[in-house]
């Protein structure tokens, strides 16, 4: 008996259910899909580059890809067919069955994420240039670092935000 097969009787047996009783078979499998457990056990058997199957949430169609990430709960999948990403809890991937999918080492991950910006080794004491936004220089001091800005105090008194690849260090001869 298939996947298919099981799930068309199960389907069929649930017609006469009522809804108290679909509500409550409902609740129940939401309850045993939320055991912490059953979510570890599902991220253990998981790694990157794996032929996975998982469930279209929309048709409930069982459809096939490759793990491309993992983040806690969560996995990325790129659907093989249409080279979608899909994000999805864990507890809906499991491994491919077909021995095909495991044995085709073609799968390349994908590069790492670009890395923040480094910064350019500007500290708090600094002394910078950048531009007003209107073509006038600026020369100021960092007051503070932040991810992807600095803050700096100007010479008249005021504070700026501004884009670490907007600024340039200034230096005293």
């Amino acid at each position: 008996m298939t996947d298919d097969d099981a799930i068309a009787r199960v389907s069929e047996a649930l017609q006469g259910a009522t809804n108290v009783q679909l509500y409550q078979l409902r609740a129940l499998i939401d309850t045993m899909l939320a055991d912490p457990k059953r979510t570890a056990a599902a991220v253990a058997e998981l790694h990157l580059g794996q032929a996975v199957q998982f469930v279209d949430f929309r048709s409930g169609q069982i459809r096939r890809g490759k793990l491309i990430a993992r983040r806690g709960e969560q996995a990325t999948v790129l659907e093989d067919q249409v080279r979608r990403t899909w994000k999805i809890p864990a507890v809906a991937v499991e491994p491919a069955l077909s021995p095909r999918d495991e044995t085709n080492d073609s799968y390349q991950p994908p590069p790492e994420p670009a890395a923040r910006h480094d910064l350019r080794g500007f500290s708090v004491g600094d002394k910078v240039t950048f531009d007003d936004g209107n073509g006038k220089a600026l020369v100021g001091i960092v007051t503070r670092i932040n991810r992807r800005t600095a803050g700096i105090g100007t010479t008249d008194g005021r504070q700026w935000r501004v884009d670490f690849q907007l600024i340039r260090h200034v230096l005293d001869v």
